[in-house]
């Protein structure tokens, strides 16, 4: 008897949370720049719990330093 009310319940609330998983989630930080594309995947481990920004905007840095001295690496010769 008790499963009879319990499982049509459990499924409700476990489409219930895919389909909220599928929503807009409003704005982000970082909604403006999406930093480099190098980049992407690593902000998106933000979605599982990760620190996926702070790691992607100290690579990006990391990665315009690089860009930065071999451009002027390049005006040198």
């Amino acid at each position: 008897m008790m499963f009879a009310i319990a499982r049509p319940v459990l499924a409700a609330l476990g489409a219930a949370l895919m389909l909220s998983a599928c929503g807009d989630r409003g704005s982000s930080d970082h909604a403006g720049s999406e930093g480099r594309e190098e980049t992407r995947n690593i902000r998106n481990t933000e979605a599982v719990g990760y620190g996926g920004d702070n790691i992607a905007d100290k690579i990006d840095a990391a990665l315009d330093a690089n860009d930065a001295h071999n451009e002027r690496l390049r005006q040198a010769d």
